[in-house]
């Protein structure tokens, strides 16, 4: 059996299991509706100890596909209405959160490679995470699909675990109150006809009330009409995965960001340099600019759910930041003219993330290099100068991301203009600043030296058979723009 696949096996072996040997005891058999008053006699017979048996039982319940109605009933029945709707959430909340944990950590990394084959998975993943907790909100209020597959079908996509969970707390209480005060109504009444027929109508409106919500949200926008749509496809998601995993990779070619690279973005020389040339004025006139910054701006890096997304996110993020701090002061000769002498550019707000704004170096030493400790991000980000590592001429993307790192590390260690000069001697090169400013970054990999022996393309690894760190000197810094209008 392929390693990926060990974790999604044993996951749903053991909800099988814990299925099997409820059925085995009896208990799909004995949570009934028509058993409810034996149940209430049995759980009352632990006396103080009942609502934490009730409670755990209710989260074992929800986690092994146990019907969950007749013990939310139950609930209603051996606490009454208040106290059994506090208790079936409580078990209903935490059993949600341990399904939808399951799923993440046991599938989620398979899904990703799904989704990785298919621009149709991707799509619907994409779709499903970017109104993240709206959709959790729908399919809690609005019974699209069985309340336990939609705790394992949410744990498999990219929503974030604690809008899932918070969301789906506060969303469960209307249905969760619904059906533990129709249980409350034959406790709590205790043969008053009156209190039973009070509660029995507060039960009722509850679920009219609910019922309505699909027609009520379509007339009030058609956004809501979308997020229903949106809905269901969650709810089809845990389902059409496998069908669908089969499909070309995504390379993101519809992207603003991609198309924006692709379009302005060329090879050219300046000062001596080779590097990669951004064409500033044709960026800004292009319509795909403020696409991109609208959809880095709307994005949500909270539901990413892997590093390797979470880098090129935000290698991504920075690049594109970095044009944009560029472009708020165009024409300009450096990205550092965009300081002051209070402040550099560098700690500027310039770019918006989610709806909150960041700077450069929030984005490089706050995120980056703090979160991943990947030495090779320094070849990834481009800060718009003639001797930072070129801006790659397409978006970083998750599913290539080590070879897209290394590509750029050996690409920036082969350019002897700005990169790495080796010595005739093998024991000695001139080396970008980067790796005097960064050195530690490199420890990890055995020192600076030891990186750049490993990452060299393998003809310039050759001449560096005994470099050491000690044979190491440093390139001048040209800060001056990359712009093609610098080109000769």
């Amino acid at each position: 059996m392929r390693r990926g696949w060990v974790r999604p096996v044993l996951a749903l072996l053991l909800v099988a299991a814990g299925i099997v040997a409820a059925r085995a005891f009896g208990l799909d058999d004995m949570i009934r509706l028509e058993n409810v008053a034996r149940l209430k006699q049995w759980i009352e017979g632990y006396g103080a100890l009942a609502p934490a048996v009730f409670i755990t039982g209710y989260i074992l319940a929800t986690v092994f596909f146990v019907p969950g109605l007749p013990i939310t009933v139950l609930g209603g029945v051996a606490f009454g209405s208040l106290w059994g709707t506090l208790y079936v959430w409580i078990g209903a909340t935490i059993g949600a959160g341990l399904a939808f944990l399951v799923a993440r950590y046991a599938v989620r990394s398979t899904v990703e490679r799904w989704v990785q084959a298919s621009p149709r998975i991707a799509r619907m993943d994409g779709q499903v995470a970017g109104h993240g907790w709206r959709i959790v909100m729908l399919t809690r209020l609005v019974p699209i699909f069985p309340f336990n597959l939609q705790n394992y079908a949410y744990g498999i996509t990219r929503i974030g675990f604690w809008p899932y969970l918070i969301t789906s707390s506060i969303c469960m209480l209307p249905g969760t109150a619904a059906f533990t005060f129709a249980g409350g109504a034959l406790s709590d009444g205790r043969g008053d006809v009156k209190r039973t027929l009070a509660y029995l109508a507060i039960a009722g409106v509850l679920l009219v009330l609910i019922s309505l919500i699909p027609r009520w949200l379509q007339r009030r926008s058609k956004l809501a009409g979308d997020l229903l749509k949106a809905a269901v496809i969650a709810a089809l998601l845990g389902v059409a995965l496998p069908a669908a995993a089969a499909g070309p990779a995504y390379a993101g070619e519809n992207d603003a960001y991609a198309r924006l690279l692709k379009a302005h973005v060329r090879p050219g020389t300046v000062s001596g340099i080779k590097l990669a040339l951004v064409d500033y004025r044709a960026v800004k006139a292009d319509p795909a600019y403020a696409q991109a910054l609208n959809a880095l701006a709307e994005s949500r890096p909270d539901a990413l759910t892997s590093d390797a997304e979470r880098i090129a996110f935000w290698a991504n993020a920075y690049n594109l930041a970095a044009i944009k701090a560029v472009l708020d002061q165009y024409p300009t000769k450096s990205i550092k003219d965009g300081g002051s002498l209070l402040s550099s550019i560098w700690k500027k707000k310039v770019g918006t993330v989610a709806r909150t704004v960041y700077s450069l170096d929030d984005i490089e030493h706050g995120i980056l290099r703090k979160t991943f400790k990947e030495p090779r991000v320094h070849f990834a980000i481009a800060c718009a100068s003639l001797s930072c590592p070129d801006l790659r001429a397409e978006p970083f993307d998750a599913t290539r991301l080590d070879a897209q790192l290394d590509q750029q590390a050996a690409a920036f260690l082969s350019n002897a203009t700005k990169g790495l000069q080796p010595g005739a001697d093998g024991r000695t090169a001139r080396a970008s600043s980067i790796f005097k400013w960064f050195a530690g970054d490199f420890a990890a990999s055995g020192g600076v030296a030891a990186f750049i022996r490993a990452k060299s393309s393998p003809g310039v690894a050759a001449q560096l058979g005994a470099l050491t760190d000690a044979g190491l000197s440093y390139l001048d810094y040209d800060w001056s723009l990359n712009d093609t209008a610098r080109s000769p």
